[in-house]
């Protein structure tokens, strides 16, 4: 029969053997730990501070941002204000340092994110507003699509333009469900949360270049558009909104219609006239053919951007004249 010494001894032992194993799991624990968080801080300062610097596009987001935050200060006001702001169809619309020369008494801002829509910039410049940002005249450039639907940037406008008290409101009216809000949130906080995408779009445009034009030209499939008579109706509702929110914060506030080959400008500017929103179309359909686009048919090249570019300044300066 064993002793009672022996049974000791092999239990002290098993302690020993259940306390080595249990440090070993904090340390190899708290490793990981430390190896996740060194993974996570070093994807947020690579997202805040290194891929501005390779990515052209986020480089002039982030140059366009500042431009307009810098108008917080009091003494940059002393001249007019313009601040034009829009998506890719502004981008490349738009000959920006041509505009820029057209009005040396003001200053005219470019703020372009590209694949925004309209709830993107409304909650957008109701945050701008609240930074105290206070242009003489606000200039939006969206096509009738883009205007009318719920869709937003989601993750990457939540960082970038929505205001922390707005995001309920934005999922609200873009339709979002939990996952999706929650994820605003996230993003909101984190800039590798919502560069996410874009990153990996980076990534994929350098490593497979016709894949990523290949699912680039899948994202510019549009979206079926409903009848005439709904269309006007959403766009009334959210012309008059945005005006009334530029309105209040003593910003005049122009819809600008972007050129096109199809037929649907129609539907912006009756509803702009029926809220008696201030609309321009510098180049109405049926003015300029297909050679004063890109090879998409969607985006203006370089000629089309020179003749909206002169005939945008000519509208914005009349606009100017009649309000002084």
């Amino acid at each position: 029969m064993p002793s009672s010494t022996s049974n000791s001894d092999r239990t002290a032992l098993a302690n020993t053997d259940d306390a080595a194993t249990k440090q070993s799991v904090q340390r190899a624990t708290l490793i990981l730990i430390l190896i996740m968080s060194g993974v996570l801080v070093g994807a947020e300062l690579s997202a805040r501070f290194l891929f501005p610097h390779i990515s052209q596009i986020q480089r002039r987001i982030d140059e366009d941002q500042r431009q307009v935050l810098g108008f917080r200060e009091p003494s940059r006001n002393a001249q007019p204000f313009i601040l034009l702001v829009g998506n890719s169809l502004l981008l490349r619309g738009l000959d920006y340092p041509a505009i820029q020369a057209e009005f040396p008494d003001a200053h005219v801002v470019r703020y372009v994110i590209e694949n925004t829509s309209f709830f993107d910039w409304y909650y957008g410049l109701d945050h701008l507003f609240r930074l105290g940002i206070r242009p003489t005249r606000v200039v939006l450039c969206l096509n009738p699509g883009q205007t009318i639907t719920r869709e937003i940037l989601g993750d990457y406008s939540a960082h970038y333009l929505f205001d922390t008290r707005d995001l309920l409101a934005v999922a609200r009216d873009a339709g979002l469900d939990t996952t999706q809000t929650s994820n605003l949130f996230f993003a909101h906080w984190s800039s590798f949360y919502a560069s996410r995408a874009t990153i990996r779009n980076y990534l994929i445009n350098v490593a497979d270049p016709p894949y990523a034009s290949a699912l680039h030209e899948l994202a510019r499939i549009p979206q079926p558009l409903p009848p005439e008579s709904q269309m006007i109706a959403i766009a009334r509702a959210r012309l008059r909104a945005i005006n009334e929110l530029c309105r209040r914060n003593g910003s005049d506030f122009i819809f600008l219609v972007p050129p096109s080959l199809s037929n649907l400008d129609e539907v912006l500017t009756k509803a702009a006239a029926l809220e008696n929103v201030k609309v321009t179309v510098p180049l109405p359909a049926g003015t300029v053919g297909a050679e004063y686009f890109r090879v998409d048919g969607f985006h203006l090249n370089d000629k089309g951007a020179t003749l909206f570019t002169r005939k945008l300044a000519r509208e914005l300066r009349l606009g100017m004249t009649l309000r002084q």
